[in-house]
């Protein structure tokens, strides 16, 4: 039976809304951008809102446990981060407002763009085309490239876009792809090994598999590793293409906003990235013997040096 449209937030006794923020993998930059946007449209935690933060990795199966706690406490709205909070939000409640961070319509997150069915709204990055984009501008700096690798999330239903868009990119170019399906971070080290073992030129990190481990393993094997997250690049990643995050994060705290002042879920149509960044780690390179072309630098929008 299809749910009936949901209706403004009932009134509350409460001083202040109370909203929840359930994240996959690593906490920043999101939860800091997040908190940053809520602040620039008047709601500071603890003075004019109040959040309960849960954050998880995918596969620790802690993400519907988290759900359910900001369910019980009857939060006004839920902020899921990424495909695995997500789905985890959505399994939890079909009444409490959800703002989604991430995702696609392919794995479930809303029926309708335009207008959202149910409880959700939110904001969507086009994140698997961006990976095959970043797949090729990593061809356009080593052209010889024909072998490469990809490190998916088995727990994140996300790998599953992002592995027909990469596949169909690395088909369009010529290039074999090596898939390593990574179900925990105890996987990342032996995904590597067997990588380097094929001698992929480099390799794509899915993001919820934690960048952090993720990027220390790559250069712990001295492999050249990209994604589509800026943080990845932070960590000790190569390069970068992707949305930007700060971006997105203003666009879900202006949904979040509207849907505390009243407006129904949906009425708040689902906006994708508009803004995208490419960042570069020269520090990465050089400890890779990684040279960037200079027109491939003359478009890159930051250096971390």
């Amino acid at each position: 039976m299809a749910l009936p449209a949901l209706a403004a937030l009932p009134a509350r006794a409460q001083a202040m809304p109370r909203i929840g923020f359930l994240q996959a993998g690593d906490p920043e930059p999101s939860w800091s951008l997040f908190k940053k946007a809520m602040a620039a449209i008047g709601y500071v935690e603890g003075r004019t809102i109040r959040i309960e933060y849960r954050n998880a990795d995918a596969p620790s199966g802690r993400l519907d446990t988290y759900a359910a706690e900001l369910v019980a406490l009857k939060v006004d709205l839920i902020v899921a981060a990424l495909s695995p909070a997500i789905a985890a939000a959505k399994r939890a409640t079909a009444s409490i407002p959800i703002v989604f961070l991430g995702g696609t319509p392919e794995i479930g997150v809303t029926g309708s763009v335009a207008r959202p069915e149910g409880n959700t709204t939110g904001v969507i990055s086009p994140s698997t085309t961006v990976a095959g984009k970043g797949l090729q501008l990593f061809r356009e700096i080593r052209p010889e490239t024909r072998l490469f690798g990809l490190m998916l999330n088995g727990a994140d239903p996300f790998h599953v876009p992002l592995r027909r868009d990469v596949e169909a990119a690395a088909s369009a170019q010529k290039i074999e792809l090596v898939e390593g399906l990574v179900k925990s971070s105890a996987g990342l080290a032996p995904a590597f090994d067997t990588m380097v073992g094929r001698g992929v030129a480099g390799v794509l990190v899915q993001p919820t598999l934690g960048l952090d481990q993720a990027a220390t393993q790559a250069l712990k094997y001295r492999l050249p590793a990209i994604s589509f997250r800026r943080e990845f690049v932070e960590k000790g990643g190569l390069f970068s293409y992707g949305a930007d995050q700060s971006d997105l994060n203003r666009i879900v705290a202006s949904q979040v906003g509207k849907i505390l002042k009243g407006t129904p879920t949906k009425d708040v149509p689902v906006e994708q990235a508009s803004r995208f960044e490419l960042v570069v780690n020269q520090k990465t390179a050089r400890a890779l013997d990684f040279v960037f072309p200079p027109l491939f630098l003359a478009r890159v929008d930051e250096v971390i040096e």
